[in-house]
């Protein structure tokens, strides 16, 4: 047994105790269940324990997807047929100014896309060029012959437009409308797949047979209602840490598949430990971004990257999911623009019967943003857990305190952009193996399963989560240095 110290104040006489496994009366007696006297009678959770369940909340408001088996699942997403395609190199008779005096010159691409006669635009769309032949193959990219259609024989493309990293995209074709021979082409992208694994994860614990019936001198309360059987209360504890650590997988979970498809982690008994990703490894990298300092500014930039040509304009619903000083530092910042707008505040604001017993209050957790974005903070208990983060952040708490992730809340195909994934019939089991006693009481002559003078619990679960679109959520991080 090991003692943590978690001291509130000098008021404290006691500190929590802790232990793994089995539970003896040892146990209890450390527990202060020969307390001679105590003020109450009731044990007070300081940590609420609801705390842990903020992703489970949310997610609960959607039905899980159960599949027959617990193999890899897969999901499709299609982009869009029309795209840019990068720029490789380019070779001019001047090369400081190609396409001068309406010469011709070669443009290398990173792909075949287009077909002759198709009018490519660069990155600075008043500059153009049409492809006049049906090219050739450099390596793995492919190098067409292009002209401007500018009229001045002085117009030629920058060079910095036609550098590698740079693109083009077909805006449209240009034929003769005489004896014309030359048609543009249709261009296809195919679908793609996405895919992840179901994590399986199992907890057991024994219940000694003399412990079946042993009261708690003292009761303790949980969501509200006393518990005075130690079973009970074991059962209750059991029950949420499963269902913390569950919870906790959907949101953490890194894969741990190789690039081959094969597992390096075995169990004991030599078959493969799979791991499923979870909602954060899921979020795009390229939507991971980093802060020094809050401002609503910032967040809106933010959510039209995830808007623009993606969500209608009537159907921009985000969440954030943050925690508690994350939910502050949302506030603080609408309060900063409510006041530009409104610098003698909101009377709604002020609460009272009478002059001399004014109160003042409020807190923001909705924005209305450009272009029909609406946004809502949710708090996300799970980032104001003090056992796991410990990161300090210095202006005060952790820097998971402060994070911010962005989902948007619609669905994709009639189906949540959010899901959880279960496997049919192989989703959060639990029974119990009996020896000399069951979970209803002490047998005799019964027949038991275990030579345990007692009986065991088990719990096992498969279990995974599905972000539909990784492109449809986004995180918001402090932008925090560490040293190891």
């Amino acid at each position: 047994m090991s003692t943590q110290s978690q001291k509130l104040n000098p008021l404290q006489v006691s500190y929590a105790k802790s232990w793994s496994g089995l539970t003896t009366e040892n146990h209890l007696y450390a527990i202060y269940q020969k307390e001679p006297q105590l003020a109450s009678q009731i044990v007070t959770d300081v940590f609420s324990k609801m705390r842990y369940m903020g992703l489970d909340s949310f997610l609960s408001k959607y039905p899980t997807k159960m599949l027959p088996t617990d193999a890899e699942f897969r999901w499709m997403l299609k982009g869009d047929d029309r795209k840019a395609i990068p720029i490789i190199s380019f070779s001019a008779v001047d090369s400081t100014r190609p396409g001068l005096n309406k010469t011709s010159f070669e443009l290398t691409l990173s792909e075949r896309y287009y077909e002759p006669s198709d009018y490519l635009i660069l990155d600075d769309r008043e500059y153009g060029v049409r492809i006049m032949d049906d090219g050739h193959a450099s390596g793995t990219n492919w190098t067409y012959t292009v002209q401007h259609q500018s009229p001045s024989d002085n117009h030629y493309i920058p060079a910095g437009l036609l550098v590698a990293g740079r693109k083009v995209s077909k805006q449209n074709n240009l034929v003769t409308n005489t004896l014309n021979k030359e048609y543009g082409g249709v261009q296809f992208t195919s679908h793609f797949e996405l895919r992840n694994d179901f994590t399986t994860m199992s907890k057991t614990y024994v219940v000694p047979g003399n412990m079946h019936d042993v009261p708690l001198l003292i009761k303790y309360s949980f969501d509200g209602k006393p518990v005075t059987v130690w079973t009970r209360w074991q059962e209750m504890v059991a029950d949420f840490q499963w269902k913390k650590e569950a919870n906790s997988e959907c949101m953490y979970g890194q894969s741990n598949r190789n690039a081959d498809g094969s597992y390096s982690s075995k169990g004991s008994n030599g078959f493969p430990i799979k791991r499923g990703a979870g909602l954060r490894q899921q979020i795009s990298p390229s939507h991971k971004f980093y802060y020094t300092t809050f401002t609503l500014d910032y967040l809106q930039e933010v959510l039209q990257n995830l808007s623009i040509n993606i969500l209608p304009e009537d159907d921009r619903e985000f969440l954030i999911l943050t925690g508690e000083r994350g939910m502050f530092q949302f506030s603080q910042a609408v309060e900063d623009k409510v006041a530009v707008f409104q610098p003698l505040g909101d009377p709604g604001r002020l609460f009272g019967e009478n002059i001399d017993n004014l109160g003042f209050g409020g807190q923001y957790r909705r924005f209305k943003a450009y272009n029909g974005i609406n946004v809502t903070v949710m708090h996300m208990s799970e980032y104001d857990d003090m056992v796991d983060n410990r990161l300090e952040h210095p202006d005060g708490g952790f820097v998971e305190n402060y994070r911010m992730t962005i989902m948007n809340v619609g669905t994709t195909n009639g189906e949540p952009n959010i899901q959880k994934m279960g496997v049919n019939k192989r989703m959060d089991m639990k029974w119990y193996v009996p020896g000399s006693t069951t979970p209803f009481g002490p047998q005799s002559g019964g027949m038991g399963a275990s030579k345990v003078d007692g009986y065991e619990v088990f719990r096992q679960t498969t279990q995974s989560i599905k972000l539909c679109n990784p492109l449809s959520a986004a995180e918001i991080i402090p932008a925090i240095t560490t040293q190891y």
